[in-house]
């Protein structure tokens, strides 16, 4: 599955959860880290001569995973809240419940970025070697 594609993936994931009213703010939060899993980063720190030195290394690298993490959140909770309340209108509007438009995005969602990351018929790699 592409980037792209599981982004989507994981943005449907979070939505679902998130509009299970049934949920504390704490439950959410940890349902969520364990459908989407932690997030990683992985850096190869260079030997250091001194013990200090790798121990300061290593503080800036999780000063910045956390300033990063910072920065996404403030992107992705106003995101999800502007989600979820179309979201609510939207199942409001049709009298459809949130949980069928959910469950049609995310097929529609998927089939549509399916279909950009296959190349038009003919256009692909050819089999003439």
């Amino acid at each position: 599955m592409g980037d792209y594609r599981e982004a989507v993936a994981r943005w449907i994931r979070q939505l679902t959860i998130v509009l299970d009213t049934s949920l504390t703010d704490q439950e959410q939060a940890r349902l969520i880290g364990e459908v989407n899993g932690p997030v990683e980063f992985t850096i190869q720190l260079p030997p250091y001569r001194w013990a200090w030195q790798q121990a300061v290394a290593r503080d800036v690298m999780e000063a910045a995973a956390e300033a990063g993490m910072a920065a996404l959140n403030e992107h992705l909770n106003p995101a999800m809240e502007t989600t979820r309340y179309l979201l609510e209108r939207l199942s409001e509007a049709t009298g459809r419940p949130r949980e069928d438009l959910m469950q049609e995005m995310s097929i529609v969602l998927d089939a549509a970025i399916a279909a950009s990351e296959d190349p038009p018929h003919g256009e692909g790699p050819s089999d003439d070697s």
